[in-house]
């Protein structure tokens, strides 16, 4: 009887721990019961798999990334790149010598940024910079002082692969060479020539950005891309009392990519890709804005004066053909590459005669009828840690344009020149991490007059950081 008893209770004990183990298992699947949080959204708690719970902390993702949910992340960088340029003087000396040299030591680009995702296709991009920090005004010597200020700030939504679209602060596509990362130029920095449509002054600087809303997509495989926006541009000032600034039409851009050989699919695309790509491809930019004829001129002429008169638009087209050929095929780790870019732009802000005389206010006259000419090489040797690059550019002034007038064009104009340059730099680790780059640079002055050199030398050193 006493064995039979204990069978039974030891029967029992195991029917009660299955029955509290079925129990605590229903209730981790479908919980009972008074409900003590709020339940969450659907845009706040995106779809994973069943059986795949939320980190209870934050964690450090393949990328870098601090990862708090399957589609919420956030990913942090800096980038420091200093500055040593010996410049040459474009004025002759009083007893008629060539210019002396001017030395300067600043922080080309100091900046902090942020990129992440929220919830499934949905992303944001922010960027801070304090640009060219330290460096000495041309007349007083005064340092520049840090200013930060925000660069790109957008939100991004992908619908669909041929529908994206983006609102805030965004790096307009304007040429090939503008939407290249400042982090893997061919040479040390950005083109001359395309800071071109920044020249009216209403992007954020030199940094062509501007507020609106982009759509962009991809075609065929990701091989063919397409950015179109509307965006804040210049907005003309009020004709009278009754009426608010702004009535103008918005700035419109437009481009068009074709990639042949591997897609290109990031916010920026191009320079160097390290061996990491095989990139072939051709690119077309379009960019337009008008102001109303009832409203004044813009900058540089007087808020008083231009209401009533016509007023150009301001078009712009460019187009590219570029490539990066790994010279042992792609490779994820790298390898030696050659890379090269031809690059047209035609630029024309409306301004027709000249400022003492206009014939025509235009809608951007800060920027003159022009042509853009520019032509890049590098070599990356992977093994070795180095690249070479060679580069060639011009700024060609329309003839349009008096003599007298083109060779007294001072800032904010830009007057025709060539720049021709070449360098080499090092790579402290791989790729892009921490380099050091030595470039020469002579720029000639197409229409100087006699009192000024036909051409100057530039030296530039610069050591950059990246943490991304």
């Amino acid at each position: 009887m006493g064995s039979i008893w204990k069978a039974k209770r030891r029967s029992c004990w195991a029917s009660l721990l299955a029955m509290l183990a079925a129990t605590a298992a229903s209730a981790q699947t479908a919980p009972t019961g008074t409900q003590t949080e709020k339940p969450q959204a659907p845009e706040t708690a995106p779809a994973r798999p069943v059986g795949t719970p939320l980190p209870a902390v934050a964690q450090i993702g393949p990328a870098r990334e601090i990862k708090i949910a399957e589609y919420t992340w956030f990913r942090f960088g800096a980038q420091v790149q200093a500055w040593y340029k010996v410049a040459q003087d474009r004025i002759r000396q009083p007893d008629g010598s060539d210019g002396g040299y001017a030395m300067d030591f600043y922080c080309r680009r100091c900046r902090f940024f942020t990129t992440g995702s929220i919830v499934k296709d949905v992303y944001f991009n922010v960027l801070f910079e304090s640009t060219n920090v330290g460096k000495a005004d041309p007349t007083t010597g005064a340092r520049t002082t840090p200013v930060p200020s925000i660069l790109d700030a957008y939100g991004q939504v992908k619908f669909a692969d041929a529908f994206w679209l983006s609102g805030g602060s965004i790096l307009l596509p304007l040429t090939r060479n503008g939407t290249q990362p400042t982090t893997t130029y061919v040479s040390i920095d950005l083109a001359n020539v395309a800071t071109t449509p920044a020249l009216q002054g209403n992007t954020s600087g030199n940094a062509l950005r501007d507020l609106g809303i982009q759509a962009n997509g991809f075609f065929a495989d990701y091989h063919v891309e397409y950015r179109l926006g509307v965006f804040q541009g210049t907005r003309q000032a009020s004709p009278g009392p009754t009426q608010t600034a702004g009535h103008n039409g918005p700035r419109v851009v437009a481009m068009v990519s074709a990639n042949l050989w591997d897609p290109e699919t990031a916010y920026v695309n191009g320079g160097h890709y390290y061996g990491t790509r095989k990139v072939l491809g051709v690119m077309g930019n379009f960019d337009y804005q008008a102001l109303r004829k009832s409203g004044p001129a813009t900058a540089p002429f007087p808020a008083t004066l231009g209401a009533g008169a016509d007023k150009n638009a301001y078009v712009s087209f460019s187009g590219a053909a570029f490539i990066n050929y790994p010279l042992a095929g792609p490779n994820p780790r790298g390898g030696d590459e050659i890379v090269g870019l031809l690059q047209f732009g035609y630029y024309d802000g409306g301004l027709t005669g000249t400022l003492t005389a206009p014939t025509n206010f235009g809608t951007y006259p800060l920027i003159l009828k022009q042509t853009n000419y520019l032509a890049e090489a590098g070599y990356y040797n992977h093994a070795g840690h180095f690249s070479v690059f060679g580069k060639y550019e011009m700024r060609k002034i329309s003839e349009d344009y008096p003599l007298a007038f083109r060779q007294a064009l001072v800032a904010p104009f830009s007057p025709s020149q060539t720049w021709i340059a070449g360098g080499l730099k090092y790579y402290v680790a791989p790729a892009n991490f921490l380099n050091f780059t030595l470039q020469y640079e002579r720029v000639i002055n197409n229409d100087a007059p006699g009192t000024e050199q036909g051409g100057t030398n530039n030296i530039t050193f610069q050591m950059q950081t990246i943490l991304y």
